[in-house]
């Protein structure tokens, strides 16, 4: 039998196009295995997860839907029907593209093109999953693919650790706030407390620990004493968070499913082995311009949220409770004036007044929850005043939250939008 196939494999039609196969499943072999088996497995799961998490959140990309678009500026043309599909079809061509090829460096870097394409077209899609996602692959897109660039390979997995770590550090330090302690986090674990109530008060204090353990855990990856432990800290954690907001616990926000674990592989990819790198190393840019853009935008400019500076969703602040939420409120005849794709998402409070709330808004329409600056918040209602008959009824509330520099709860009505 094998003597047969040698003899199909020498025929002049087949024995050219196997030779470009063999390449590739030679090129793959040496990346699965070895010192940069671990890139590829980078590679794979910041790929397959960013796709997940764009299937789960397809509204957000393709509609339909009637949440409205946020453009970084309104002078930028609406994408058309069907170019959208196009576009996203085309993301998932170039994700697979990008997994198998064993030099995926172009794929990377057209795959990242329609997302900042996208992303232009609406701030919504600015999710900290996103924008992780795009950051891991662009440090993978500037690694050569060669599995003996042992140096390039380095600078590639030091920029991503320094995300990952980063990312935990900041997460923890927005979480020091009482909104996070008595709301978000009672919320989240609010299927435990209801099987065993009698967990009410350790998990309170665990909620209290939490922005402790998180900044302390991402500072510990970037350690060799405190690595391990950091690392099964931050797995157990990911795994915890999974549970609660998962089908089993809140069913919320699915699109940060993958992304959960996601990051739990990246911090097994990252931070397990016995590969030695300090932080010193990581934070020693020298000729290396993609590490200082990353220390910019991971370890400083997020820094400047807390001063009400930088914006939220890029200073790992989702479920924190430190952003800022609107609503908008209309009277009955402003309410009977909206489109019914909006209208029936009012809720009658009062007597003449009606709130819909823009967080359930985006996350029953888009499932994913908005992005939380007031500009995007303004655009939004601007919209919704656009498509109604009496925009005179309608008022957007903003609740600002920041640890310093927040503005008190502000109204905004249609002409001021």
């Amino acid at each position: 039998m094998s003597d047969d196939k040698t003899e199909i494999a020498r025929l002049p039609l087949v024995r050219p196009s196997l030779s470009p196969g063999r390449r590739i499943v030679a090129a793959s072999r040496r990346l699965l295995s070895g010192q940069v088996g671990r890139i590829f497995w980078l590679k794979a799961t910041a790929t397959v997860a960013f796709c997940i998490g764009m299937a789960l959140s397809s509204p957000l990309w393709i509609g339909p839907r009637s949440y409205p678009l946020a453009p970084v500026s309104g002078l930028l043309p609406s994408l058309a029907h069907p170019f959208d599909y196009f576009l996203f079809a085309a993301l998932f061509s170039l994700s697979g593209a990008i997994v198998i090829a064993p030099k995926p460096q172009k794929f990377i870097g057209a795959f990242l093109t329609l997302i900042l394409v996208l992303c232009l077209l609406d701030q919504t899609r600015w999710q900290p999953w996103v924008f992780l996602y795009s950051f891991m692959l662009t440090a993978l897109a500037l690694f050569s693919w060669d599995g003996d660039d042992a140096a390039g390979r380095k600078r590639a997995m030091d920029s991503a650790r320094l995300i990952v770590a980063s990312t935990y550090v900041f997460s923890g330090l927005q979480k020091a706030n009482l909104n996070f302690i008595d709301d978000d986090f009672p919320w989240m674990t609010q299927p435990i407390v209801a099987i065993a109530p009698w967990l009410a008060l350790p998990l309170h204090l665990l909620g209290m620990a939490a922005p402790a353990i998180q900044v302390g855990f991402g500072v510990g990856l970037l350690t060799r004493r405190f690595r391990r432990v950091s690392l099964i800290a931050a797995v157990a954690m990911h795994v915890f968070i999974l549970a609660m907001l998962g089908p089993l616990g809140q069913d919320w926000n699915p699109a940060v499913w993958p992304w959960t674990a996601a990051m739990a592989l990246f911090d097994i990819a990252l931070f397990s082995g016995s590969e030695p790198f300090t932080a010193g190393e990581i934070f020693a840019a020298k000729r290396d311009p993609f590490r200082w853009i990353v220390i910019l935008l991971f370890a400083v400019l997020p820094l400047l949220s807390f001063v009400n500076l930088w914006d939220s969703y890029l200073s790992a602040a989702l479920y924190s409770g430190n952003l800022t939420e609107a609503e908008i409120y209309a009277s009955d005849s402003g309410a009977k004036a909206l489109p019914e794709a909006v209208s029936q998402r009012l809720v009658h409070t009062s007597p003449d007044t009606n709130v819909l709330n823009v967080q359930r808004w985006a996350i029953e329409d888009l499932h994913v929850a908005p992005y939380p600056e007031t500009r995007v918040y303004k655009s939004i209602a601007g919209e919704v005043c656009r498509h109604s008959q009496a925009p005179a009824q309608l008022v957007l509330i903003v609740r600002e939250q920041r640890l310093f520099g927040a503005k008190p709860e502000m109204g905004y009505g249609c002409r001021d939008l």
